[in-house]
């Protein structure tokens, strides 16, 4: 067989093969970049017309508490439900509504770091202890 001939085999089965270990490395590293995300409580406003979803997230090494208002009867998503607060650690979450607009909210023990604080979830005031 001519050398050219096998430069053409060699050619074509590199591309193939190529595409394989590219498609391969990217789902390992996807699947090391995945996040996982655990759902601890719901608490319900006064009316229970919302919730306070909070759950526990984790991303590789990186660990947070996170907390979302979302109307009842909503599905939660973490891709696209909005966090208010989220912070370092997997912590408990003490949440008390003072009405169906302001809802009180502190952790056990103490957060180190918070990532995120907002004082407001749409219409609804959130106030740290």
């Amino acid at each position: 067989m001519s050398r050219r001939r096998w430069i053409g085999i060699v050619a074509a089965l590199a591309i193939p093969v190529g595409f394989l270990c590219v498609v391969l490395v990217d789902s390992l590293m996807h699947q090391f970049g995945a996040c996982r995300v655990v759902r601890q409580r719901a608490f319900a406003s006064p009316s229970g017309g919302q919730l306070v979803v909070v759950v526990w997230k984790t991303c590789g090494a990186t660990d947070s508490t996170q907390a979302s208002v979302i109307a009842r009867g909503r599905t939660f998503s973490p891709e696209t439900t909005p966090t208010f607060v989220s912070v370092r650690g997997h912590l408990e979450a003490i949440v008390a509504w003072s009405s169906e607009r302001a809802v009180r909210i502190g952790f056990i023990p103490q957060p180190g770091e918070f990532y995120k604080r907002d004082q407001r979830a749409g219409d609804v005031a959130i106030h740290y202890e």
